[in-house]
């Protein structure tokens, strides 16, 4: 194949940022990295922003797997990353592609007045904090319980379960002819049905359970499954709020705002959803 003499007008990379993982969730060599451990990030091209344009590719995380592929080819399965290296490699495409800062609608809580604030992303990158130690869980000393974060598939079946749960759910509310116990045995079983769908979700963030006073360590899928829904309610919750705690590493999605009408001072979650963020 021939030297393409326009290769020198390409994208190069604009941005550089650390993963917060580390690259700790991930066989060698799966990222490619700087000196430095950053890794390279470039813009936007004109067929991703078509992808981004495109709502079924987008829901189905089709055109973010692409996106992520085009934009930071130093990683070699998108599909593996973990949420919280999701998270910054999105806000470092944004920043490469339309620059430091963005402005964002946000309305006072206290007299609610609208007002545009600029946010400075580049800063928000920069504070991106380093998942620096492995997740467990302790029950009561005799089991230790291995987590990691939400890789790409889990987070996008996770976006796509509560967006069914919510669609079914609202549907069964607007059905005019059904009695009221036929509603409530039918949002009953969706309830089953979504649970299920969460504990699998969940089962999958589970590294490894050991047993302490064997120090026998059980990695088979399917004996964690039923682990799962063998423990009580408030054992699960304790280990879904870890992953979800690991999940939300890395980028602090809260910042700072003031009202320059009635002064008030509160701090606001932004939220850097990427169905919309890149518009």
């Amino acid at each position: 194949m021939t030297h393409n003499p326009l290769n020198r007008y390409f994208r190069v990379p604009k941005t550089y940022v650390k993963l917060p993982s580390q690259g700790r969730f991930y066989p060698e060599n799966f990222v490619e990295t700087a000196t430095n451990g950053e890794v390279a990030v470039y813009p936007l091209s004109a067929i991703d922003q078509i992808l981004l344009k495109t709502p079924d590719a987008v829901l189905n995380g089709e055109a973010l797997l692409k996106v992520i592929k085009n934009c930071v080819p130093g990683v070699s399965d998108p599909k593996r990353l973990v949420e919280p290296d999701i998270n910054v490699l999105l806000l470092a495409i944004r920043v490469a592609s339309t620059g430091a800062t963005c402005d964002w609608e946000i309305t006072c809580p206290k007299c609610n007045t609208a007002h545009t604030f600029e946010v400075n992303l580049a800063h928000i990158l920069e504070s991106a904090t380093p998942i620096t130690q492995d997740a467990t869980v302790d029950f009561n000393g005799e089991l230790r319980i291995y987590l990691r974060p939400y890789d790409f598939e889990q987070r996008n079946l996770q976006l796509l379960n509560e967006i069914e749960e919510a669609q079914t759910l609202r549907l069964i509310n607007a059905e005019g002819d059904v009695d009221e116990n036929s509603r409530i045995l039918r949002v009953s079983k969706h309830v089953d049905k979504m649970a299920d769908r969460t504990f699998e979700v969940v089962a999958l963030s589970i590294q490894m359970i050991e047993i302490v006073a064997t120090r026998e360590q059980v990695t088979n899928r399917e004996y964690i499954s039923e682990f799962l829904k063998g423990i009580t309610k408030a054992q699960a919750d304790q280990i879904i709020n870890e992953i979800r705690n690991l999940n939300q590493q890395g980028i602090k999605n809260e910042q700072r705002f003031t009202c320059t009408s009635c002064g008030h001072d509160w701090e606001q979650q932004l939220d850097f959803d990427p169905t919309s963020f890149f518009d």
